[in-house]
This record gives C-alpha cells, sequence and structure tokens, in this order.
C-alpha cells in the first residue's frame, strides 16, 4: 500500500446527525442496518494512517439530512448541522478532510441557500446527492434551479445509493439489507434517469461521481441506447433525450467519475472499463459503513487486480491523480 490516496468515497456521522437519525425513526441504523457505525475523526485518521490515505473527502450517507419527509424545517436544520460539523474538520485538519455539503433536498428553496452558505461560507468541495429524495429521481425537472445553480458554479455532485421508492411496494426490496443489492439499483435507475431525461447534458459543467464502479449502469447502457430512440418511448410521461452509445461515452469522459467503494474486484472493474478509461476512476474505502477490515479487504484486492489492468502511472492516478484533479477545479465561489 505505498502509494497515497484520496477516498472520495467516505462518511462522518456527527453527534447530533445520530441523535436526528433516532428522532426520525432509523434505529437501530439507517436503512434497516441492524446497528448505527461508530465513527470520530480520531479513529478515522488512523485507518487513513494506516491504509496510505492521504486525504478524505467525508460526506453524509444515507439516508440523507432531509429526514422527515413533511418536515422541511428540521431537514434544514440537520443539513445546516452537518455541514457546520464537516466544515470544521476541514479547518481543523486542512491537508487530511474535505467534504462534500449535503443538501435539503426535495426542499428546493431550502437547497439554493445552502449551496450558496457551502460553497461561500463553509469551502465545500462539492456537494453528496442521495440517489433519491423521498421518491424525487436526480432527473427529475422540479431540479432544474438547483442544477442551474451548481453548474454556475461548475460543482462536483457525489451521489450515493438511498432506499429506492418502492421499498415498501415491493417485498424482496426488504427481505435483505438493502447495501446488498438494491443500493445498486437505485443508484443505476437515477443515472439513467439523468441520462434519459437529458439533465446531466444540460448542464455540461457539472461533475459526477457515479458510486460503486458504475452500480449496474454498464449492464443496462446498451438496452438504454434502443429504448431512447425507440416510438415506444413517446408513450412515456416525461420526454426522452435520445442516446448512442458514443455520445454516453463522450459525457462519460468529460463529465463523469466512478468511484471504487465496495467490492468491483476482480469481476465488476471490467464492465466499466468498456465505457471509461481509467482517468476516470477514482479510490473510494465507504467507511465506516463499509467497516474497516472489509474496507481493506477490497483495497487488498485493488492492489492484486489493478497491475492486470493498468500500468504504474495509472494506477497511481487511480488512487490519487485523478481526485487531485477533480478537486483541483474548484466550484467557483462568490466570496460574500
Amino acid at each position: 500500500m505505498t502509494v497515497p490516496k484520496i477516498d472520495l468515497h467516505t462518511h462522518y456521522l456527527s453527534p447530533m446527525y445520530r441523535e436526528a437519525l433516532k428522532k426520525a425513526g432509523h434505529f437501530p441504523g439507517p436503512d434497516g442496518l441492524p446497528y448505527t457505525p461508530e465513527w470520530s475523526p480520531e479513529a478515522h485518521l488512523a485507518f487513513m494512517e494506516k491504509n496510505n490515505v492521504s486525504k478524505s473527502i467525508l460526506s453524509c450517507s444515507s439516508p440523507g439530512t432531509h429526514l422527515i419527509p413533511s418536515d422541511d424545517e428540521f431537514g434544514r436544520e440537520v443539513t445546516r448541522e452537518v455541514n457546520e460539523y464537516a466544515a470544521d474538520l476541514k479547518r481543523k485538519y486542512p491537508t487530511k478532510f474535505g467534504f462534500f455539503a449535503s443538501l435539503p433536498l426535495p426542499d428546493i428553496p431550502g437547497a439554493l441557500l445552502e449551496i450558496d452558505y457551502a460553497l461561500d461560507r463553509l469551502d465545500a468541495d462539492g456537494f453528496v446527492f442521495m440517489s433519491n429524495y423521498h421518491g424525487m429521481y436526480l432527473g427529475d425537472p422540479r431540479l432544474a434551479p438547483v442544477y442551474a445553480k451548481l453548474q454556475a458554479r461548475r460543482a462536483i455532485i457525489f451521489v450515493h445509493p438511498t432506499v429506492p421508492c418502492i421499498a415498501h411496494a415491493a417485498p424482496l426490496v426488504d427481505a435483505y439489507v438493502l447495501p446488498a443489492m438494491e443500493y445498486f439499483f437505485d443508484s443505476t435507475r437515477t443515472f439513467v434517469d439523468l441520462l434519459l431525461s437529458g439533465t446531466a447534458a444540460a448542464y455540461p459543467d457539472i461533475t459526477f461521481i457515479v458510486p460503486h464502479c458504475g452500480n449496474a449502469l454498464p449492464s443496462v447502457l446498451d438496452r438504454v441506447f434502443v429504448v431512447s430512440t425507440s416510438p415506444l418511448s413517446i408513450s412515456t410521461t416525461r420526454r426522452i433525450h435520445p442516446l448512442t452509445a458514443p455520445v454516453v461515452k463522450e459525457m462519460f469522459a468529460k463529465q463523469f467519475m466512478f468511484d471504487l467503494a465496495g467490492f468491483p474486484m476482480p469481476s465488476q472493474i471490467h464492465h466499466i472499463l468498456r465505457w471509461i478509461r481509467s482517468d476516470r476512476l477514482v479510490y473510494g474505502s465507504d467507511v465506516p459503513f463499509t467497516p474497516e477490515v472489509a474496507a481493506e479487504k477490497a483495497l487488498q484486492a485493488m492492489e492484486e487486480e489493478l497491475p492486470k489492468l493498468f500500468g504504474e502511472q495509472e494506477i497511481q492516478d487511480v488512487y490519487h491523480g485523478n481526485a487531485a484533479k477533480l478537486l483541483a477545479k474548484t466550484p467557483a465561489r462568490q466570496f460574500l
């Protein structure tokens, strides 16, 4: 583990956020998990030291910060608290921690206010979006004002999976812990929505970070292309943006990054490499929601598999260089 790493998929839990999860009924753990992971800055720094992670870009994981569908005020309160907490960590450990700010979506006015505050007051490195917000997926036209502001700021959006909107309608969804497979499906659902709705294409200065090595997206893209140009598409409730493989590959090459959190080795990595080059890959540990022991096993698998795929410089870029270049493109700030 000699190559230093920048971790773009890693999480934190403030003390207030833990209490907010309990208040909103996420007990004993969020998304059906049997516990809420323990987390502290000191423990996270120790993990980084042990695994040669030079910097972690922290984000609030699922279920996000708008925890009670009918309570925008509580959503704004939780969002501001977790963002302030992360900003304090960045100020205290500027070479070790950055953060992706949360937004209180689907509260659009609250999100617009928080974008300015997070960038101009808190020095956020970008934003974390859940794959859906109480059923509002990321290609939803109601999000246009949010994307317009983020486009003007040339922002980074890291997307994290959450509970699918069908969670209580399909019995099999509740049969297993959601991270086992439903996280993958919901991330895939929201990125297909971003592509088919034309949302991603409409905001080319936003960079999207796709979690978990693309999820199931590579497996469904060919089908998506056929559907997007089929006469059947005119019968849908939303206008479908025509897509082709060359167009999507170009978008991926300019506007999308794919993290290696989870367990993409030895199989899943090959699927995404049909669509992208190594310069679109970044490291992610997913701690503490992935326990440290499991994250270290995933990293060991990367150490074994990446040399079979890439040269030494490409591997260094996957671990560090690609993320460093992305973070160097800081969002436009107003410096109020």
